[in-house]
This record gives C-alpha cells, structure tokens and sequence, in this order.
C-alpha cells in the first residue's frame, strides 16, 4: 500500500536469526513500517493522486507484545480467545 516503503526489523528472537515458522524463515521480524501512499490506494478513496500525497506510518505494538510475551503467532492475539487472553494481567480477573 506503500511505495517507496521502509521498516525496522530485528532478529528474529524466537530462532535467534536461523529461520522459523514466526519470521517466516527470513531470521528477521518486521517492527515497524512506513512510506508514500501508493497512488492507487488514494484513488480507490476517491482522493484524486494528482493533488493529493499521504503518508502510512505503523508502529507494530502488537508485534512489540509478541516479543515481550514470547507468543509465537501474532494472531493469538486477535482470535478473543479468553484462554489465551487471560494471562495478561490487563485481562485477568
């Protein structure tokens, strides 16, 4: 959705920077992200590309989790599943 893009990556702390199922066997987590709205996003929004420039900035708080968390999947965290949920203090009664 971005272009030119950039990110911030690290290691991958999970398989120290071997390759695994989390970082997709790269060795490296993607952060952070951000660049120019591609024109065709803008379009799509009926923002005319011609007058108009945006940009995406995404700070990963739920990768930074992940990490924190030592949780594997990323998407544990968005499957409200109360099992999972619950050992972390905000969620634990």
């Amino acid at each position: 959705f971005t272009e030119p893009s950039a990110e911030v990556d690290m290691a991958c702390l999970f398989c120290a920077g071997r390759g695994c199922r989390t970082c997709k066997h790269s060795g490296w987590l993607e952060i952070s992200g951000c660049g120019m709205v591609h024109p065709n996003v803008l379009k799509a929004s009926g923002v005319d590309p011609e007058r108009y420039t945006g940009y995406a900035f995404g700070a990963g708080i739920d990768r930074l989790a992940m990490l924190r968390y030592g949780v594997n999947d990323l998407r544990l965290f968005f499957e409200s599943d109360l099992r999972f949920l619950r050992q972390f203090r905000a969620f634990s009664s």
